[in-house]
């Protein structure tokens, strides 16, 4: 049984230095977002998905120990969070399993955040190209041209020059 608790420990140690490096590159993306770099903005998304990659990975690993914990406990834990695991165990692993929930809940809670405010950025640079394509369009749009008839001729094109979709 220790040794599965340990086999736990170290993956939800692994997890924790995937989530600060996954903050670290949401950072960074916020960066490039303020400063518009489209390089670094599809570098920082690159390695972000790299990252959510390797924690799923780590999680199924943890799911997998997870359930042989709860079957060296009789069945009582197949559902159990890091907190209530943690009440089922003596120390140093409670202890420990009542850390990492901590670390692990205010890491993600950070990323949310980040990623909130993120996305609030993209949002906003979304509706000011949007108004700059509604700007462009609208002063490129023909003018009507009268015939010596003082009819109008209208052309066949709308004057859009960009497409409206984004």
């Amino acid at each position: 049984m220790n040794e599965r608790v340990d086999r736990l420990l170290d993956i939800l140690e692994e997890e924790k230095e995937l989530y600060r490096s996954l903050l670290a590159v949401c950072q960074d993306e916020e960066r490039a977002l303020i400063r518009t770099n489209l390089k670094e903005l599809n570098e920082k998304s690159k390695k972000k998905e790299n990252l959510i990659l390797k924690v799923r990975i780590l999680e199924e690993q943890r799911l997998h120990v997870l359930k042989r914990i709860d079957d060296s406990l009789g069945g009582r834990a197949p559902h159990a969070t890091l907190l209530e695991l943690s009440q089922m165990l003596d120390e140093p692993y409670s202890s420990r399993l009542e850390e990492y929930h901590s670390d692990l809940s205010s890491l993600i809670q950070s990323i949310t955040e980040i990623n909130l405010t993120n996305k609030d950025l993209i949002t906003h640079s979304v509706g000011l190209v949007k108004d700059s394509m509604l700007f462009l369009n609208n002063f490129i749009t023909m003018s009507p041209i009268y015939y010596r008839t003082g009819k109008i001729h209208h052309s066949e094109g709308s004057g859009f020059v960009l497409s409206g979709k984004i």
